[in-house]
């Protein structure tokens, strides 16, 4: 039995060790290991499961929980082994620990998921912001100038117009509207 724990020790943490040493270098980190958890689904063209439904034991299956098992369930028999545990005492410690392994390796995968964001920009949060006028606006809706704002955390350049005077370059405007990617400002009142 000490063979057993000794080879999935072994295989476990080296996988263990290459993943984290991809992971570092930005490799293989978006979870499509091939084991992932939508294992044994099909998926339409927008990738959406089709005609699998999944039980909540499928979704923990994934090369790093499988290596984790692996590498924890070795490393505990090992550690029992030697400590002169009985062989159910040992097999069951490995077995515990190398459960609970694959728990709180799901549960980090589960919460680093939810730290995604698309990163797509909606103007629509740009409303009510203050800009500064890059090139000039034409008053009266007569064309477009160009701003620049902070929306959502990043420095952007965008296509203004005003209902008022004609704002210069350099002037401070207040984001009123959006209207088809043009965004609507106004002088701010000081």
């Amino acid at each position: 039995m000490t063979t057993v724990f000794l080879y999935c020790a072994a295989i476990g943490g080296a996988l263990l060790v290459l993943q984290f040493l991809l992971l570092v270098c930005g490799i293989g980190g978006d979870g499509a290991d091939g084991m992932d958890a939508h294992a044994g689904a099909q998926f339409d063209g927008g990738g959406h499961d089709v005609g699998h439904d999944q039980s909540s034991f499928l979704k923990l299956l994934s090369l790093q929980t499988l290596t984790g098992f692996a590498t924890f369930f070795g490393l505990t028999g090992m550690s029992a082994g030697s400590a002169g545990w009985t062989h159910t005492a040992t097999l069951s410690a490995a077995v515990l620990a190398g459960i609970a392994a694959v728990w709180l390796v799901a549960r980090a995968m589960q919460m680093i998921s939810r730290l995604q964001c698309s990163g797509t920009l909606d103007l629509n949060n740009a409303v009510g912001h203050e800009a500064r006028v890059y090139l000039r606006i034409p008053g009266d809706n007569q064309g477009h100038g160009r701003i620049v704002l902070e929306v959502q955390g990043r420095n952007i350049e965008c296509e203004a117009m005003t209902h008022g005077p004609e704002l210069p370059t350099g002037a401070f405007a207040r984001v009123v509207a959006v209207h088809d990617e043009v965004l609507e400002v106004e002088v701010p009142a000081r």
